[in-house]
């Protein structure tokens, strides 16, 4: 089985105690830190600043990805270059994917790109050629808690057949432990965690951070 790489989602961590939180999931092992940016508009809700992820790039030397769920990405790419993300996820839905793929990869960045749940492959394959990872959202992006889509399993099946697929694939959305294991064997390598994973919320319970990325792994 492939190594996993685990992604705590920022937006469900505990903003009342952040540096403890920073500092114990960094003992703990994780990968890397995801960050969403969510505007009112692409999404109805409002999540994280670029001063919440200036000041989580200040706490943690791990890898920063940002996940932008925004109606105009080219207003916030020039935050994700001068903040350090080091991979950038654009939705195919806010337009223009091609054109923000490149200018990401032209400032030395993994590009990533973000699918919904209703977004079929056939309308986004032609940009894989361009892309380090793909984000496969299995809820409907803009809010945590949600129960994944059903259909996104008939998705995730078609990509993980892939031959000679160039990119890695990462789950957001509801990604329990169940759902780490059972896409991991079947070739997934990136899982965003969130309170599904138990990694947060009342399901962590007084689990320490090392614990539960222990049972994830």
């Amino acid at each position: 089985m492939a190594y996993k790489i685990l992604c705590p989602s920022i937006m469900c961590a505990d903003f009342g105690n952040f540096r403890a939180e920073i500092t114990e999931m960094d003992a703990a092992g994780i990968d890397q830190y995801h960050m969403d940016i969510m505007d009112g508009e692409f999404v109805p809700n409002f999540a994280l600043s670029w001063a919440d992820f200036a000041a989580v790039r200040k706490m943690t030397s791990k890898p920063m990805d940002v996940h932008l769920m925004v109606k105009f990405p080219s207003v916030h790419l020039p935050y994700a270059f001068k903040n350090g993300a080091d991979i950038i996820y654009v939705h195919y839905e806010s337009g223009n994917a091609a054109n923000y793929l490149y200018e990401i990869k032209a400032n030395g960045r993994k590009a990533g790109l973000a699918i919904n749940p209703e977004t079929k492959i056939e309308e986004v394959k032609n940009l894989f050629p361009l892309i380090d990872t793909l984000l496969v959202m299995r809820v409907k992006p803009g809010f945590a808690g949600q129960a994944a889509v059903p259909e996104v399993e008939k998705k995730l099946d078609f990509l993980t057949n892939m031959p000679n697929r160039k990119f890695s694939i990462r789950l957001d959305g509801c990604v329990s432990p169940d759902v780490i294991s059972k896409w991991s064997a079947r070739g997934i390598e990136e899982f965003v965690c969130g309170t599904a994973s138990e990694m947060f919320g009342k399901k962590r319970g007084l689990r320490s951070y090392k614990e539960i990325v222990e049972k994830l792994r």
